[in-house]
């Protein structure tokens, strides 16, 4: 009976965090030409905890060899090593001609809540600083998007910042 109490936790959990659990950790093969939709930043490995080798700019082809989970690895053109890319910021050539990019101040303002600790940086990006750390569940202010980035001001007057759109909701009045 535990085994299938545990069994059934972490299948409910990857499906909250949408991780396929076949998938879990395990690389896929996928491979073909690839467009960055912001700057991103080339990992040396699958994660946010591995250094970072260089930022890729906007709108540059990448040569996809693998998937590690939210992450592909992408094959340098010069036969340097390979590194990682988060897969928000890059997509299959063939949808970056065909998909209209969400063009930076889109009309997405008003209340979002933030669906799990996030945090909120400096500009619209991962390699911005962190300006604080925002707990799950709170409401924020959104008043524009840049790209995959929500900029955010604060009611109180304290500094606005940006969260990554995949972090929050829109506000919903039954919370």
């Amino acid at each position: 009976m535990r085994r299938m109490v545990l069994a059934q936790t972490v299948l409910l959990a990857f499906l909250l965090w949408g991780i396929r659990p076949d998938t879990a950790g395990a690389q896929q093969s996928i491979h073909g030409r690839y467009t960055t939709t912001a700057d991103v930043s080339l990992r040396s490995g699958p994660g946010m905890n591995y250094s970072v080798i260089t930022t890729l700019p906007k709108g540059i082809a990448v040569n996809v060899v693998g998937r590690e989970g939210y992450w592909l690895k992408v094959e340098s053109k010069h036969g340097d090593k390979p590194g990682y890319i988060d897969e928000q910021f890059a997509q299959p050539e063939q949808a970056a001609q065909t998909t209209p990019s969400t063009p930076a101040g889109a009309s997405v303002a008003g209340a979002y809540r933030t669906m799990r600790d996030v945090d909120l940086r400096e500009g619209p990006g991962s390699k911005y600083p962190v300006v604080a750390k925002l707990p799950s569940g709170i409401r924020v202010n959104v008043v524009r998007a840049e790209g995959d980035w929500l900029r955010v001001v604060s009611k109180s007057g304290a500094k606005p910042g940006y969260v990554e759109k995949r972090a929050v909701e829109p506000w919903n009045d039954h919370y």
